[in-house]
């Protein structure tokens, strides 16, 4: 469930919801179709995106695989995962869940690893990038943002969504 849903019922119990409590719900409410319909399209074309991604990174930093051990293995088991974290979080509308449930710990991994920041960036852009190539433009345009955020966080260079 979204989070500031699940706050807005966590502090509504013993009363009714507001008018702008029931707003909020509705306007959630109203994209869920929609939202449902793209993990579909998403979970379909997994294998498409993920291993389009990587090829074109791998064809980017050719250096990755001579660097990393099973570094093609290790890339595909990570991007399925951000991935199918993005979705859920494009079904919650929560990027806050994004954040907590993956986009912390998978930040401090990547730089444990050592990978530069621009890879890394460059990485989930072309995710961005062939998940628009391979959905329709309304399930890549519901999707975009959080992989964006992917981006943004796990390159470092948007911290304040890793501290929310």
């Amino acid at each position: 469930m979204n989070r500031q849903i699940q706050d807005m019922f966590g502090s509504a119990e013993g009363r009714y919801l507001t008018a702008a409590e029931q707003s909020l719900l509705r306007e959630y409410a109203q994209g869920l179709d929609a939202r449902l319909s793209a993990m579909a399209e998403i979970s379909a074309k997994e294998s498409t995106i993920v291993e389009q991604t990587v090829k074109e990174i791998f064809r980017a930093y050719p250096d990755v695989e001579k660097k990393y051990k099973n570094a093609m293995q290790t890339c595909i088991r990570d991007e399925t995962l951000v991935l199918r974290y993005t979705a859920m979080a494009m079904l919650r509308n929560d990027p806050q869940f994004l954040s907590d449930s993956l986009l912390t710990w998978l930040a401090t991994i990547l730089k444990g690893v050592g990978f530069a920041p621009h890879f890394i960036e460059d990485t989930y852009k072309t995710m961005a990038l062939v998940a628009g190539r391979e959905l329709s433009p309304a399930t890549a345009k519901l999707l975009h943002p959080f992989v964006m955020q992917c981006a943004a966080v796990l390159s470092g260079k948007d911290s304040s969504k890793e501290a929310k």
